[in-house]
Formats: structure tokens, sequence, C-alpha cells
């Protein structure tokens, strides 16, 4: 915060000049005016602090459960003949697509004749009838086959271990940074104004 002050110099005519009004001044009376003189003077608080703001958010899971695993096998006699089959005969039939459409009916009426002795006599004669129309689709057909065979003599053995799932982790963060207080202005600013302007006598 900056303080103004603003000094008035009343300047006065010291010495063997002294004044005395016992009337009203004339019309042509003399005027007396001096220059100002300003003193200006600061007293400004402290900057206030830094705000630093540091967040490593860190999420963790639960711990899976342990998982163990063991197999063991013992085949002390003699192993056997081992055999495996497997067979896979997949169909797939579509529907039926639906009949198509009667066409029309043809007639053709030919004749012919022959007057020349061992002549011969020959008959054209074309009919085409409308057409029948598309008949409708068919359904899809898919067929899938797998077969799977395993054979073995003597002995065997399987083991499977899986952990639990571990739990969600989630983060949420809300964070404020609040800079320091200014420090309090100054109380005791000075200011001293110089000297004033010259007197000018209009």
């Amino acid at each position: 915060m900056k303080r103004r002050s603003r000094v008035g110099v009343v300047v006065g005519l010291v010495g063997g000049m002294s004044m005395l009004v016992l009337a009203a001044p004339p019309a042509g009376a003399l005027r007396v005016s001096g220059g100002d003189s300003i003193a200006v003077a600061s007293a400004n608080g402290g900057s206030g602090g830094s705000a630093v703001l540091h967040v490593s958010p860190v999420a963790t899971s639960g711990n899976s459960g342990a998982a163990v695993g063991q197999s063991s096998a013992t085949n002390s006699g003699n192993t056997g003949p081992a055999s495996s089959t497997s067979t896979s005969n997949p169909v797939a039939v579509s529907g039926n697509s639906g009949s198509t459409g009667s066409t029309g009916n043809v007639t053709v009426h030919v004749s012919t004749s022959n007057t020349a002795i061992k002549g011969k006599a020959t008959v054209d004669g074309n009919a085409r009838s409308g057409d029948s129309g598309n008949s409708g689709r068919t359904g899809n057909a898919s067929a899938v086959g797998s077969a799977n065979s395993s054979a073995n003599s003597g002995a065997t053995s399987t083991s499977n271990a899986q952990s639990g799932s571990t739990g969600n982790a989630a983060n949420a963060v809300k964070v404020t940074a609040v800079g320091g207080n200014g420090a309090r202005g100054g109380d005791d600013a000075t200011a001293h104004s110089g000297r004033g302007g010259n007197v000018t006598i209009h």
C-alpha cells in the first residue's frame, strides 16, 4: 500500500514589507503565487509465500491367494498295451429351397403337305413357355467336428493350480495448494517535500 502526502507551502513575504488593507483592493491588485512541493512515501508489504505441491498417489490391490500344485504317479507293474480311437462325422443339412412357380402352357400348331412323288416334307415348330421364377433360398448349413483321443500305458499324473483374483485398485485424489500470507507493510514511512517553487508576483 502506498501513502501519499501533499505538503502545502505557504509563502509569506518577510522583511520590511507589510501589507495593510484598509479598504477593498482596487481592480488592478497584485496576485502572489508559489510552486507546489510534493513528497511521496511508499510502505509495501512483503510478497506472499510460494505454493508447491507434490502428489504421488499409489493404488495397490489386495494380494492373490497362494497357489500350490503337486502331482505324482507310481507304476510298479508291467505296462500293458494302450489303444485309443477317435471318430468325428459332422453332418449339416440346409432347409429346402421351395418350389419354383409353374411355367405357362405351350401349344404348337404345325401343318405340312407333300405333293411330289417321293417328296420330303419338313415340319419346323418352336414353342417356349414363360419362365418359372426362382425358388426360395435354402438356409445356412454348418458342420463342425472334433475328435480327441488319448491312450496311456502305465502311470499318468496331472496337476493344476490357480491363485484367486486380486481386488480392484483405484485412486481418488483431491489436492489444494495455498500460498503463504504476505508480510505486513511498514509503519514508519516518512516523506519530505523539497523546496517549493519561487514566488511570482503578477
